[in-house]
This record gives structure tokens, C-alpha cells and sequence, in this order.
């Protein structure tokens, strides 16, 4: 029975107004559940936003039930988040990365790889790059 991340959220948090309905059926299906590395995922930006420690919440819904996927690349983000101060999406890609160096403008990049500083180019767009168009009926992305 796939987990999906309102039912974790509800497991892992003291306040959750579904928490109780969750307990009673994690406690009647609790070696049936399983969920994906994207629900971790999920559930780390939730807990960035929240203020939340994220690396706690991230390694305590994964040894709730079977994950599938790429958990440790989600438990290593997580850590980096904590450790590192790095948003959810630096630390996916600073782990993504595998240990090769990083071009990017991020200096949140320079504690964990070698980074090639973007920000020290000419300023000039190869000719065979584009520009990334617009949403067709859109003048500007939505905030």
C-alpha cells in the first residue's frame, strides 16, 4: 500500500490533526506500507519550509516503512540541509553531483565541491545557446 507524504506527515508530527486515524492504521497495515524516494523528497522541503530539522525528519519517515528509490541520496541532501545550511534543492544537486565540480553562481556550493565560479565569465551567450522562452499567454512566470 503506497504511503503518500499527508499520511507520513501525520505520523511524524505531534500536531497533526490526522494523526491519530494515521497511528491506527499504520498500527493495522504497518508491513504493507511503502513509499518513494520522491515522497522523502517532499517531505524535506516541507520540513525546510516549516522550520523543522530536516535531516530528523527525513531518516525518521524513512525507517517508518519501505522506501524505493534513491533514499540515500535523499537521506545525504537531508544532512547538508542541517549541516550545511544548503535549501533542499542546493543540497539534491550537490549531492546529484557525485563529487565532480559544480558550474554554478552558488557560493553555497563552495564547502561541499570544487565550483566553477559562473559568475566570472564575459558575459557573452554562445551563439548556438537560446534564450529560454516564455509560457505562451503568459508575460511572466506566476509568483
Amino acid at each position: 500500500m503506497y504511503a503518500e507524504v499527508d499520511f507520513l506527515l501525520a505520523l511524524i508530527k505531534d500536531d497533526d490533526w490526522l494523526g491519530e486515524s494515521a497511528e491506527r492504521i499504520y498500527r493495522e497495515h504497518h508491513d504493507e506500507f511503502w513509499t518513494s524516494h520522491y515522497a522523502l523528497l517532499e517531505l524535506m522541503l516541507i520540513a525546510y519550509r516549516e522550520d523543522r530539522n530536516v535531516e530528523y525528519v527525513v531518516a525518521n519517515a524513512s525507517e517508518l516503512l519501505e522506501v524505493r528509490g534513491d533514499v540515500d541520496l535523499v537521506l545525504a541532501a537531508a544532512s547538508y540541509v542541517s549541516e550545511q545550511g544548503m535549501t533542499p534543492f542546493d543540497a539534491i544537486h550537490a549531492v546529484a553531483a557525485e563529487g565532480s565540480p559544480m558550474v554554478s553562481s552558488d557560493s553555497a556550493y563552495d564547502d561541499v565541491a570544487e565550483r566553477v565560479p559562473l559568475e566570472e565569465n564575459d558575459g557573452q551567450r554562445p551563439p548556438h545557446i537560446r534564450s529560454m522562452p516564455r509560457r505562451q499567454g503568459s508575460g511572466a512566470c506566476p509568483e
